[in-house]
């Protein structure tokens, strides 16, 4: 029996559910002959294995179903709840969806986009050359500087820690966005961090986005996924996904809003599923 649940377990949440929603019609259908009189005992021209067969198949031919039907269902959105914060998973573009939209951008919130600093079509680019104001920018900048008491390094740039959150309202498109500082650059103005720190940033990001979200909705790309470069190897969506779930929970952050993360793109290659139940997985792990 161990050697089931072991199995069992380590199935994907879509494949476990396909076999309970199997197993359940096929329990349901039984009963249901049953009440009408019918039963596979009453096939007395057919042995034992046949009808034996005959269950088998019919709950293959439903598992087939379930699963397909599953995968149809969440295969471009899965909606969650952590911490009592109502969590969806969609693809969209972050400028064309309500809410205050987290834009990613390195600790020293640069404004000239060269694409060698910034790049034009990253989200940070996009928001100073089409969304926002530079000088509106640097002004909302300067005044968090300010309040946390930062001055200006050598090169003129003021270095804040990562994860810090910056409140921007533009008066270009009238939205709020909350601008992230994901990443430090190198010299060579490369975006560069590991799976360690990227978990700290996300950890102080969570807090920081409850310190100023006022009961809005909060939108977030997948954060992770642009021109940042992972020293300890590249991560796929689907790991950077759940370590922004999983950031979120430990976090200790309760948002009395919904919170949106954003797959540019197609999303059939993240099991969108699987993440129903995140934590559950993690603990039977």
């Amino acid at each position: 029996m161990s050697k089931i649940y072991k199995w069992y377990t380590g199935l994907s949440k879509r494949a476990r559910d396909s076999i309970i929603i199997s197993a359940t019609l096929v329990g349901a259908i039984s009963t249901i002959l049953s009440i009408l009189g019918i039963s596979l005992g009453d096939w007395k021209e057919s042995n034992f294995f046949i009808r034996i067969g005959v269950v088998i198949g019919i709950f293959l031919l439903l598992y087939i179903i379930s699963y397909i039907i599953i995968g149809s269902i969440f295969s471009d959105s899965v909606k969650l709840t952590i911490r009592n914060t109502s969590v969806s998973i969609e693809r969209g573009d972050i400028f064309n969806i309500p809410g205050l939209k987290v834009i990613g951008c390195d600790t020293h919130f640069s404004t000239i986009v060269d694409d060698v600093i910034i790049s034009k079509k990253s989200l940070h680019g996009q928001l100073i050359l089409e969304h926002g104001d530079k000088d509106e920018i640097e002004a909302a900048v300067m005044t968090e500087a300010n309040k946390l008491g930062l001055q200006k390094d050598s090169n003129g740039l003021y270095n804040f820690p990562l994860g810090t959150v910056i409140r921007y309202d533009s008066s270009v498109d009238n939205n709020t966005y909350l601008m992230l500082a994901i990443t430090e650059l190198n010299e060579q103005h490369e975006a560069h961090t590991n799976m360690a720190k990227f978990e700290l940033m996300l950890m102080k990001m969570w807090k920081e986005i409850s310190r100023v979200y006022a009961l809005n909705n909060v939108v977030l790309p997948l954060l992770g996924t642009g021109i940042l470069r992972f020293d300890d190897g590249p991560k796929d969506k689907e790991d950077l996904l759940r370590c922004m779930l999983c950031t979120l929970n430990s976090s200790g952050v309760t948002l009395k809003s919904k919170v949106k993360i954003l797959i540019y793109g197609d999303v059939k290659d993240i099991p969108l599923y699987e993440f129903k139940n995140v934590f559950l997985t993690i603990l039977r792990r």
